[in-house]
């Protein structure tokens, strides 16, 4: 009995000391605080709203005047609050008969931003809209034109802001930004005229929705086909986005110029509205069309590597739960992972018999309750992504506690790219290294 009680002893001992430091063998994961934006009048436009104010219209001309010189969407700071910043939106109309709102790009249901209307300050051309918002925070935006008459929408870029997606030309794809971090490095914009990149387009039609499709592959400055050590190759779903609103060309040339990395391929994967809701989203027959088709098709023109950790999966939102998905069940293929605000929350049904959303992390149990991948992951999301913040957090600390290596950044923004174009090359940099 004697015996068996030290040995019950020793056990639980071992237990304890196993156990209990097995943590420590994982990186102590530490999430950022979330910082809401809230409606308030800003204290330029509490000013202006004063019933004693004799020179309204003096403050407005020179506020159109200060326009000009890219002052506006007004910044002011709180100086009881660190954490805030005064956010004024300003638009100027002088016809009678129009409705100004505005929109956040990927903001879905964000009550704190109200009904995004603005208002018009009385007898004058300004319309305005004030909020508190995170002093740290990155989003695109634009107005919408509303005429009150004939019910017509425009939709325009604020034409006092410089600061646009993609870079240079305004088109009827254009978003402004407002973005506190301009402190950060910027990589996409384009630094270099004189390079011999190129993008190539292939055509594709899928066996899946039978869709015609484009792949666009970017080619390094001086890609050698014949070259002996053949090239790192990221594959990025929704082409669109990669190429027009995270500028990945731009990003690539600009890395590979200033040698951050080596030169590598970039495969963008053509999907359409319609179509990527059933191809990108946990979808069996997609994932084996990609790894039987897509790949090799890639392969046979291009002298890609047919080293996993030299092989990258990428994309966005269901994109990037599709690299996910994809990476799981073909880390053969592909070694590293690059998520941006990842759709890590849905079931591989999005609604029930109730027609109600599914939200079970499915993607993420898998990863739990399987045998660890020879898998590298980047991920990012934004604090104001609600259910995708919380999935994402949630896909991390199972990443962490089977032993991956996993790299995270959390942006302060909603699930739009203005953000993902600034994390990108992190990702990108961390995953090659």
């Amino acid at each position: 009995m004697k015996r068996f009680l030290i040995f019950i002893l020793i056990t639980v001992i071992f237990s304890f000391t196993f156990f209990g430091q097995s943590d420590k063998f994982n990186k102590n994961i530490e999430f950022t605080e979330v910082v809401r934006p809230y409606m308030t009048i800003s204290p330029f436009i509490d000013k202006l709203l004063k019933p004693d104010n004799q020179d309204l219209q003096q403050e407005i001309k020179n506020l159109w005047l200060n326009a000009e010189k890219g002052n506006i969407p007004l910044i002011e700071s709180d100086s009881l609050d660190s954490d805030y910043k005064y956010l004024t939106l300003i638009y100027q109309e002088n016809s009678k008969n129009k409705e100004v709102l505005f929109e956040v790009k990927g903001i879905y249901d964000e009550y704190r931003l109200g009904d995004m209307k603005l208002r018009r300050m009385q007898n004058t051309d300004l319309y305005y809209r004030c909020y508190k918002i995170p002093n740290d925070i990155c989003f695109a935006y634009r107005y919408i034109i509303k005429d009150t008459i004939t019910g017509k929408e425009i939709k325009e870029t604020d034409k006092f802001n410089s600061d646009i997606i993609p870079r240079g030309k305004i088109y009827n794809i254009s978003y402004s930004v407002i973005d506190l971090r301009s402190n950060e490095i910027d990589w996409n914009t384009k630094r270099y005229n004189n390079l011999n990149s190129k993008i190539d387009t292939i055509k594709y039609t899928d066996s899946v929705v039978k869709k015609n499709r484009n792949i666009l592959v970017y080619l390094p400055p001086n890609y050698d086909k014949n070259r002996k050590k053949p090239y790192p190759v990221i594959y990025l779903f929704d082409a669109f986005l990669y190429l027009n609103r995270v500028e990945v060309p731009n990003i690539l040339d600009n890395l590979i110029t200033e040698k951050k990395i080596e030169p590598m391929i970039a495969v963008f994967f053509g999907t359409y509205r319609k179509s990527r809701r059933i191809i990108l989203p946990l979808n069996f027959d997609f994932k084996n069309e990609f790894v039987t088709n897509v790949v090799p098709l890639i392969r046979e023109k291009y002298n890609t590597s047919l080293n996993p950790n030299e092989n990258i999966i990428g994309g966005m939102s269901y994109g990037g739960l599709a690299a996910g998905f994809i990476g799981f069940y073909h880390s053969d293929i592909f070694g590293k992972v690059l998520g941006q605000s990842g759709s890590f929350w849905r079931d591989i049904e999005l609604t029930d018999s109730e027609g109600d959303e599914i939200r079970n992390d499915w993607l993420i149990n898998k990863y739990l309750t399987s045998n660890k991948k020879e898998l590298k992951f980047y991920l990012d999301w934004g604090l104001q992504e609600n259910w995708v913040l919380g999935s994402n957090r949630r896909m991390v600390k199972v990443l962490n506690k089977k032993g991956y290596e996993v790299k995270f950044i959390e942006f302060n923004g909603w699930h739009d790219w203005s953000n993902s174009r600034k994390t990108f090359a992190d990702g990108l940099m961390y995953l090659l290294d």
